[in-house]
Order: structure tokens, then C-alpha cells, then sequence
């Protein structure tokens, strides 16, 4: 087992770009070795990014080498550039390697190369992780969906329904008509209703469903809280499915944005009622959906623990 890692965030001018940053420059097994971004380019990264005061990094044109890159670019970008990368290990955090074709096409518009990606949610199974070359992030209502309904997955079938709520980071940093947050703030608005392109991670994920979900923009920057409704089910199953995950807390109430923001942490609230079941999951979109979630695939792929330089406590307001 190696002991350190040198890695490079490709696409340092995002949000989750600046996220996987945050979390590499504080992990204990990795040396950042660099950071891309194009319009910005032999800027200091504390110069775009003054959350880094003290950090020496400055932004490049070009990958550097590394052992891993990880991939914070836009949809369509991160499929262009990774059949050129030559890194051992590369994680992408786009959704341009997560599903297989002709699903890939109808969701995001564009095909791709075929080169086998791994599906990177620790929780189906952390030893398939182990030495992967070429891991594709979930994405983050897929996350919270899946985490949800993970431990009914071979005891249910049929359809099942979900909401959820998002913040405007999920949208990225460029404002568009239905993403700017001015246009979000005091208002909620569904969109991509039955339409949207995390359910059929969800649906390969956990087999034998067919999910409908409808995703809503909320007011706020960062989080996601969704909630099914479920024929009654013990709590129990959640509880002994995640007993073992430092990165999953069950509890028998709805959860809170509040307690997991700035967290690598999901919370699954399981709350019974008679007939009926509601299970919610609140993760932090910018961590456990996409930048926390990347570095655990990381420490399961070098067989590290997969909460390795993760175990930070979610912000105090």
C-alpha cells in the first residue's frame, strides 16, 4: 500500500474545483501538485480564490503530472480531454462518464468514448475500487437517492417516487436564466420534472425500481435534502446496512441541511409511521455529492480508509 499520492484538480475555477482543492490541501496521504484553469492561468490560486491565503499554488494552462487528476470541468469537456491524460488513476467528477451508451447520449446529448469507467459510490461495494484506473464521481441527487434506498435494494421492486431540493451551487458558476441565484432566492421552482439525468444512476444503482422524481431549485447556495415516501419499513434496515459507514449517520428524524454542510457525512433520516415509511437524505452537494465523495474513491482506491482526511465536523453557524 503506497503511503502518499500526488494529485492535480483539473478545473480549479468551479465550485467543486475549489471544493476537491480545499479537501487535498488538508488531506494527510496527498501532495497537490497542481491545478488547471484555463482563463485564469498563472493567477496564484489565493489570488481567484482568497479562501487559499497562504497557499503557494498557481494555477496552470495544462495538466501537470500526477499520479491522480481529478476532473471538476463541465459535461462534455472532462469526455474530450480524458482519452489524452495519462495519470494512473483519473476521477471524474462531471457526468460524462457515469453511464453506459445509448443512456449516456439521450441524457447529456453527446456520445463518448467507451472506455470501461467504474461507477464510483463507495457504498456498492469498496472493493471494487481497490486499484481502479478510471472512476466516475456520482452525481449529487444520485448520491442522496441512492444512499437512500441502498439498503432496500433486492427487497423492493416496482416504482417509487421521490422530491428534492437543491441550492444554487449545484448549477455551477456560470449564471443562466434559471440557475442565477437573484432569480432563486425567495422563490422554488421544479424543473427537469421526471426528466432528470441522475435517475437512471439511481435505477442502476439499486435494480428493480423505476424511480419518478421530481427535483426542485431552492433558495439557498449549497445542500440537498430529498425524501421518499415507502410502504412501511423498519428502521433497522438502515441502521444495520450503514452500522459500519463513518461517512453515513441514521437517524430516527428528519435530517438537516444544517448538520452536514461543510461535511463529508450523509444524514438518513428514517421516520415511521404506521403503514408508511419517509426516508430523507441531506448530503452537502459540493462534498458528499461531488468533491468528499472523489476522495473517498480515492482512499478506497489506494486501500486506505475511505474516511481518510474526511472526518472534519460540518460547519457551526
Amino acid at each position: 500500500m503506497r503511503e502518499r499520492v500526488r494529485a492535480a484538480v483539473i478545473g480549479a475555477s468551479g465550485y467543486t474545483g475549489a471544493e476537491t482543492l480545499r479537501w487535498l490541501l488538508g488531506h494527510p496521504a496527498v501532495e497537490v501538485v497542481g491545478a488547471t484553469a484555463r482563463t485564469h492561468a498563472g493567477r496564484p490560486l489565493a489570488e481567484l480564490w482568497p479562501q487559499f491565503y497562504g497557499s503557494s499554488l498557481v494555477l496552470s494552462a495544462e495538466p501537470p503530472e500526477a499520479d491522480v487528476l481529478f476532473l471538476c470541468l463541465p459535461h462534455g469537456e472532462a469526455a474530450r480531454l480524458a482519452p489524452s491524460l495519462q495519470a494512473e488513476c483519473i476521477i471524474d467528477l462531471s457526468g460524462d462518464h457515469r453511464l453506459p451508451e445509448p443512456s449516456h447520449s439521450e441524457h447529456y446529448g453527446f456520445s463518448r468514448e467507451t472506455e470501461p469507467w467504474l461507477y464510483g459510490l463507495p457504498e456498492l461495494g469498496p472493493e471494487l475500487l481497490l486499484g481502479a484506473r478510471r472512476i466516475a464521481n456520482p452525481g449529487c441527487f444520485a448520491t442522496a437517492l441512492a444512499l437512500a434506498l441502498l439498503p432496500l435494494a433486492g427487497k423492493m421492486s416496482g416504482r417509487v417516487a421521490a422530491v428534492g431540493v437543491t441550492g444554487s451551487t449545484g448549477s455551477g458558476a456560470t449564471p443562466t436564466d434559471t440557475t442565477h441565484h437573484p432569480l432563486r432566492s425567495e422563490n422554488l421552482r421544479a424543473y427537469k420534472v421526471l426528466r432528470h439525468q441522475h435517475v437512471p444512476e439511481v435505477e442502476r444503482a439499486i435494480g428493480d425500481i423505476k424511480l419518478d422524481f421530481v427535483p426542485f431549485s431552492g433558495p439557498f447556495r449549497r445542500g440537498i435534502l430529498v425524501t421518499y415516501t415507502l410502504p412501511a419499513c423498519p428502521i433497522r434496515l438502515w441502521e444495520a446496512h450503514f452500522q459500519h459507514n463513518p461517512l453515513v449517520r441514521v437517524v430516527p428524524r428528519p435530517p438537516e441541511l444544517l448538520h452536514v454542510l461543510g461535511s463529508a457525512r450523509a444524514d438518513i433520516g428514517v421516520i415511521e409511521g404506521g403503514d408508511v415509511t419517509v426516508v430523507q437524505c441531506a448530503i452537502d452537494n459540493l462534498c458528499r455529492g461531488a468533491a468528499t465523495q472523489a476522495v473517498a474513491n480515492l482512499n478506497l482506491r489506494m486501500g486506505w480508509p475511505m474516511h481518510l482526511g474526511l472526518d472534519r465536523v460540518s460547519a457551526v453557524p
